[in-house]
């Protein structure tokens, strides 16, 4: 019997980003065994992780972000930090993987995400996509 693909979740406003994780699974095989679902908002993040039918096993999202506070629309790091926050303190969704990418390469930034339990901080760059293919490799194999 064929194992189930794990699901990822990825979850950034640049459609470009969304774009190269699609292209990356799918040149480098990847997409055998993950279903990658890519959405834009932390509302459509809350959405999908509450529901057990769709709670990924990974999450990759972005840092700064727009976000709904008070009734208005923000952009700031205070989306990824609040999401991140939320699946970590949640018993039902803490197990979940959850990979913080952003162009801050400020150490202020990596260690405020990796006290907040992130499995990982990757900078928006370049190596990304190999980035990306290295770390799911050494997820598939822990």
């Amino acid at each position: 019997m064929e194992s189930p693909k794990k699901k990822i979740l990825l979850i950034d406003d640049n459609e470009i980003v969304r774009l190269m994780f699609s292209n990356v699974f799918w040149l480098h095989g990847l997409d055998d065994d993950y279903e990658l679902v890519a959405i834009t908002r932390i509302e459509e993040a809350e959405a999908i992780l509450s529901d057990p039918a769709t709670r990924p096993d990974i999450v990759f999202t972005g840092l700064v972000m727009p976000f709904t506070k008070n009734g208005k629309t923000e952009t700031s790091a205070e989306a990824g930090f609040t999401l991140l926050k939320r699946i970590k303190d949640d018993p039902t969704t803490k197990s979940i993987r959850v990979i913080i990418f952003s162009s801050f390469d400020e150490a202020w930034y990596r260690d405020q995400v990796m006290a907040l339990c992130a499995e990982m901080y990757l900078k928006k760059g370049e190596s990304m996509p190999q980035d990306i293919i290295e770390l799911l490799r050494s997820l598939n194999a822990s």
